[in-house]
This record gives C-alpha cells, structure tokens and sequence, in this order.
C-alpha cells in the first residue's frame, strides 16, 4: 500500500503527542448556525430594526433561510431587508442559485445554465471557497446569478472584480472573475512576505485563513486515512458542521504508488451535505455533485470522481471555535 504525505505527517503528529481534532459540542438549540446569528441579530437591533427584520422574515416566507444566511454574512440592515423585498420578484432560476448554490442533490451544479467547472486547472480551491462564499453569503450568490446588488451593497468580492476590471456581463464571466479573485487573495503573502506559485493551485493553509463564511475562524486538519481511528473524530467534525449549514473543503491526493509527486495536496473537493453513510461532494473539475462513501475514504480505494479521480483524502478545513 502506498502512503501520502498527509497521513505520513499524521501519524507523526499523533506519536508526539499533537492532540487529534475533536467536534464541536453540539448547541444549545436545533437552530441552525444562521438562524442563531439571525435571533441574535434581532435581540442586538433597536426597536425599528427588530422590527424590519421581523417584517424581512414574514417577507421570506418558507425561503426565511436564505435571510439568516444575509445576516450571518454581516450585510447591512438595509440590504437584507431590500433582499426580503426583491425576493418574489427575482424569478425561479434565481431564487434557486442563491437559496441552493451548492445544489440539493447528485448530478451538475449549475446557475442559470452555467455549470461550475473551475476555470482551469489552479482554481480548484478557489472554485471550492467560491461555492462555500456562494453558499454563505446570498449577496454574493445573486451577484454571480444576476449581476445585481442591492440597496447599494456590493460584496467584497464584487467591488474587487470591478476594481480588477474583470469582465462581468454574464454569470460565466462573474463565475470566472469570483475564481479569479479568489485565487489570487489565496496565493499572496502565502510564504510570509512571498507570494505561492498560482501555478501550484490554492496553499491549504490560505483556505483556513481566507474562508469568508458567517464570521467564523477555520483550522486544517492532517487527514490520516490508513487509520480508522484517527479519520473517525474528523468525519465526526465534518458532519457537525455540515448540520450547521457549514460546507467543508477537503483537498484529496494520490499516494506513492502513483508516483512521488502525487503525495502531497492536488485537488480540493467541498463536503456539501451528509448522506448518513457518506458525504455529497461538489468536485470543481467537471462541475458536478457527487457521491461519496464512508467506506471509500481507505487507501485502498482506488481513483473516486468525487475526489477528483484522487484517491486519498488528505485535508480538512474545519470550523473552530473563536479565540476569546
């Protein structure tokens, strides 16, 4: 059987002692982590603010979902409640974009008959944080469907592709610009003062640092998937997170059987929803959801299209708790 870097530096770690990841503890309440930041937004807000959140959320009817995402995402007041008062209006491919960006099952991720392949073949990270920002943020899921902000709100990411001079008149080319974007904030200052070779793809490291998703801080974890014991606790971790409405990206490898340079980190996939036996994941090669099973994450399994035709899990990017 042949070995990856990952799981190599994992069991190291673990011999000397590094603690393993262990999953959060499980809250207070069933609400998901947006409909948290949601109540707590209310109960924060004067009166009249309450109270417009209040009137956004009757607004939203069944879709109220998509609202808690718009305020986890630290948008303003008036552009949530602008979001509530346009939603009816938008049209069914684009509710669908923003309300599901990952998708809801198996089969091609497309917006608006854009399917989301990266760009070429570096932007498979930022392909992967561009579906979880999506997914995170409706302000910039309904950039990417339609071009739009609202009540004068631009994302970060959209004020960046105008600042760049990106080309963005149709949802490929906002989807490209995002990738664009995105990977070059991912491969600066990766090494220090030294920026990463774009060439090389997206650091695992800049995906913990750069993940904009509802405020919270993320960590990697070494993945080592010889080893029952030490994977369990880190698809444990997975699951929480995915309950809470948080995807999680897994960069996949190939082992020394395939050769020396397939041992470190070549691809990154996105856990988008737990099946109970296994994951849905979002592959930014072709563009598609794919299965994947529990029992296929062993070294043994083989080239799996749901990592990428990669056939060993190497890393995790997981939620952690903030620091106080």
């Amino acid at each position: 059987m042949g070995w990856s870097l990952t799981s190599a530096a994992a069991r190291v770690g673990a011999l000397v002692g590094m603690s393993e990841r262990r999953p959060p503890e499980e809250p207070a309440s069933d609400d998901s982590l947006f409909e948290r930041a949601f109540q707590r937004a209310v109960d924060r807000a004067a009166g009249a603010d309450a109270k417009a959140l209040d009137v956004a959320r009757h607004q939203m009817g069944d879709d109220a979902p998509v609202l808690y995402r718009a305020v986890a995402s630290g948008a303003p007041l008036s552009a949530v409640a602008a979001l509530a008062a346009a939603w009816d209006g938008l049209g069914d491919a684009v509710r669908d974009a923003v309300a599901h960006a990952s998708g809801t099952a198996a089969g091609p991720l497309e917006w608006a008959g854009v399917r989301a392949r990266q760009v070429d073949q570096t932007t498979c990270g930022a392909a992967t944080m561009g579906v979880m920002l999506m997914v995170g943020d409706p302000f910039v899921a309904l950039w990417v469907a339609t071009g739009r902000s609202l009540a004068g709100y631009d994302t970060p990411e959209a004020m960046h592709a105008e600042a760049e001079g990106y080309e963005t008149l149709t949802v490929e080319e906002r989807w490209h610009a995002l990738q664009r974007i995105i990977h070059a904030q991912t491969t600066s200052s990766a090494l220090g003062p030294v920026a990463w070779p774009r060439s090389l793809g997206t650091p695992p490291w800049k995906v913990d640092d750069s993940t904009r998703f509802a405020g919270l801080r993320f960590r990697g974890s070494l993945v080592d998937d010889s080893s029952p014991a030490a994977l369990a606790p880190l698809l444990a971790h997975a699951r929480r997170a995915l309950a809470d409405g948080i995807p999680v990206p897994m960069f996949t490898s190939g082992d020394s059987s395939l050769g020396l340079d397939s041992v470190i980190p070549r691809h990154v996939v996105l856990l988008v929803a737990d099946t109970g036996d296994g994951f849905l994941v979002y592959e930014p090669g072709t563009g598609t959801v794919l299965p994947l099973a529990d029992v296929d994450l062993r070294p043994d399994a083989g080239r799996l299209p749901a990592l990428g035709n990669w056939s060993r899990a190497s890393w995790l990017v997981l939620p952690v708790p903030r620091r106080a």
